[in-house]
């Protein structure tokens, strides 16, 4: 094991660096050579190096050119240090298999993986630059060509780190789930989701009455053949293979997502047992169709206000995405943070089990507070209803918690861009 003492020392090493030759305590400012060689580089100074590189191998009359005729050449530099790149872009599965293997992956230098990143960004949005960085200079010494990480300029937040980490998860753990489903039993799959996500939200005795059939354990083995599968009965197997697709649009209001949310609600109250005493589906339905338009036509307005403001300040430091297509139309919400398809996925197939977690975490702290207050009060259904209860508050407010922060993490990342455009542009203005 290396000693702490190791690390300590690299941080105060003293380092020259070999453009302009400056001396001073190494920190996040340099860059230190991975060829192997004994040499340091300052970021700046490394970024002026390319972008006079690419300018006198594209632009020899650099006098006479056009004003903004190295535009090319600073979006490129600003997508080589940009940390969190990822979020201007998404990838589609035939992109992530090809190109983002998850066996047999071999390290490749930054500027192979870099270059092709950004030709994919062009290429999907009928952008195609007249060039890219096709040069990143080489050791002075060993005249290597990859000697040199990529220098890249980020911001300190761990909510924006979060949702970055977040992204690249789902960005390979989602296709390689999909392409088991496809090769395995989609299925039994699917009707195995629906059916954890619904015991996640509801108890037995409500899941039982609400499917019209037992949902004890013992319908998870008869469910493993398809003849099991087939002797279910429409109606509930439409509840359970729906229940994620209906998650999925609980929130959205085009005339589509209504038709579908409306005729779903509908199969899921005709299903139900009429005999059933406890918390009536009908009162469920009532209260989750009244809280989610409370959600659309209040906190999601305020949240898209918010986002507009935002957008006013920061548009102008996005280099590139979707939004230099004029026929497409970003959401406010992802202006600056792209959700691909697969975030979107994971988001709601976890949705259920983040309810649920923080609805008990709802549910200990109502009863700390009902102890220590002494507040006698014992409510009008059965625990499991009244922890069912719980987890539906409990899914509204990670809903609310979760863009509340995607809301944070896109000032930041807007803050960021700030600070990537004013590196680059005061280096390549210097020039």
């Amino acid at each position: 094991m290396v000693p702490s003492h190791f690390f300590l020392s690299f941080r105060k090493k003293r380092c020259i660096c070999w453009i302009c030759l400056e001396e001073s305590t190494y920190d996040s400012t340099w860059l230190q050579h991975t060829c192997g060689c004994n040499l340091q580089i300052h970021k700046r100074c490394y970024i002026r190096w390319l972008y006079r590189m690419h300018v006198e191998l594209f632009l020899p009359d650099s006098v006479d050119s056009p004003k903004g005729a190295d535009l090319p050449i600073v979006t490129c530099l600003k997508c080589l240090v940009d940390g969190h790149h990822d979020f201007m872009t998404t990838f589609s599965l035939t992109e992530i298999w090809e190109t983002r293997p998850i066996w047999g992956q071999k390290p490749v230098p930054f500027q192979d993986d870099y270059v092709f990143n950004l030709m994919s960004f062009y290429t999907k949005r009928n952008n195609h630059p007249p060039y890219v960085l096709v040069k990143f200079g080489e050791c002075p010494q060993c005249k290597k060509t990859n000697f040199i990480g990529r220098p890249t300029i980020t911001i300190q937040s761990p909510i924006l780190s979060l949702f970055y980490q977040w992204q690249k998860i789902t960005r390979y753990v989602i296709p390689l789930g999909i392409t088991s489903l496809f090769l395995l039993n989609p299925e039994k799959t699917s009707f195995d989701l629906g059916l954890w996500q619904l015991r996640c939200l509801f108890p037995e005795n409500v899941l039982r009455n609400m499917l019209n059939i037992s949902t004890t354990k013992a319908l998870d083995v008869y469910a493993q053949t398809e003849r099991g599968l087939l002797s279910i009965p429409l109606t509930s197997s439409i509840i359970i293979y729906g229940f994620l697709h209906y998650l999925s649009n609980i929130s959205n209001a085009s005339a589509n997502a209504i038709l579908f949310k409306w005729v779903y609600l509908s199969i899921v109250k005709s299903t139900g047992n009429k005999y059933y005493k406890g918390i009536g589906l009908p009162k469920i339905i009532l209260y989750s169709n009244l809280a989610t338009f409370c959600y659309n036509f209040s906190f999601k307005r305020l949240l898209d206000l918010i986002y507009r403001r935002l957008i006013n300040k920061g548009a102008k430091y996005l280099y590139h995405g979707d939004f230099e297509n004029a026929n497409h139309i970003v959401p406010v919400d992802e202006f600056f943070i792209r959700r691909s398809w697969y975030t979107v996925l994971a988001e709601k197939i976890l949705w259920p089990f983040v309810g649920k977690y923080t609805g008990g975490l709802l549910l200990n702290v109502f009863l700390w507070v009902q102890r220590k207050f002494k507040i006698k009060w014992s409510p009008n259904c059965s625990p499991s209803e009244f922890r069912m209860i719980f987890n539906i508050v409990g899914c509204g407010t990670a809903a609310i918690g979760w863009s509340s922060l995607r809301l944070y993490a896109s000032y930041k990342r807007c803050q960021e861009l700030e600070k990537i455009n004013g590196f680059i542009d005061q280096n390549c203005k210097d020039e």
